[in-house]
This record gives C-alpha cells, structure tokens and sequence, in this order.
C-alpha cells in the first residue's frame, strides 16, 4: 500500500528535521507564527497520527479530540518517541481498506459520522502533514537558518512532480 509507505516518508522527514534541531529553536516564540512555535506545529501535525492510530483500533477518528499534549510541544526525545510509535502502528496496517468512521463536529455538539477507509485517512494525514510542514519549512527558513531542509520538505508530492515535469 504505497499511502502506506509514503506515510512512512513523512514521519522520517519529521524525524530528520527534530534530530536536527535543539529545543530552543524547536520552543521559541516566532514572530512568522505570530508567537507559535515550530513545537505547536509539528505537535498538531503528530496528534493526527495519533488520533489515526486510535481510530484504528475502536473503528472512529475523531481529529478534534487530540491531546494537546504539551510534552510533545517542548520536547523533542519525547516527540521522536511518539513518532516511533505511530511508524510501528502504521508498519501493522494490514487492510487498507477497512472501514472507519470520522467524527466531524462544525457547529453540532454531537458529531455527524462520515464514512472513510484506513488508506483514505493516510491519504489525508500525508496532505495534511505536508501543508503543516510547509508552514514549520517558513518558521525555520525565517529563524533557523543553519538547519538544513531537503528540497521536497512541506511540497507536495503533486507540485514535485509538476516542477520535475517542468525542469526537463
């Protein structure tokens, strides 16, 4: 299942990026954030995994019940743990297509469910990710210049292939 694999991808890229970083950059204040951090971002970005992961086993993804744990926020061997986890969950995905609901609440108390599947939402988790990752891309761009980014980190795997497409 290659959203499975790709899944994966996303979750190293997170992985690289932390191990590059020290947690006064990964916890500063950044004016481009309006005071965020890259912590707040990639803790979002790491709690839909998370949300993922529990739906998997009770059959519904409910992405606005996340944690808000801020130890992911501020803690970059605590967060590369959690992201650990999440990689060996996903690594047990056997049935892509298995059936899961999506609590989606708007403006209701009581949430409507939305029918969905295991490939569909890491479809979603991989575009979501990589719109979030755009975001710490402009955080560290801005404030962290010595932190090295890959060229594909926070594009979407749409626009390289259109930029590749382009360049030859």
């Amino acid at each position: 299942m290659r959203s499975k694999n790709i899944s994966l991808e996303i979750i190293k890229q997170l992985e690289d990026l932390l191990s590059a970083m020290d947690e006064s950059q990964y916890t500063q204040p950044l004016t481009v954030f309006n005071g965020g951090s890259l912590g707040q971002h990639i803790r979002h970005t790491v709690e839909f995994f998370q949300c993922f992961i529990g739906g998997l086993k009770n059959g519904i993804i409910d992405y606005d019940a996340r944690k808000r744990d801020m130890k992911i926020e501020n803690d970059i061997a605590y967060t590369l743990d959690c992201l650990g986890n999440i990689s060996a969950q996903i690594l047990e995905i056997s049935d892509a297509q298995k059936l899961m609901l999506i609590a989606t609440y708007y403006d209701e108390v009581i949430p409507e469910m939305v029918v969905s599947n295991v490939q569909r939402e890491l479809v979603y988790l991989i575009e979501h990710s990589i719109h979030h990752f755009a975001l710490v891309r402009i955080g560290v761009q801005e404030n962290f210049p010595e932190v090295s980014l890959p060229y594909s980190f926070g594009v979407a795997y749409s626009t390289i292939k259109y930029r590749e497409s382009v360049s030859a």
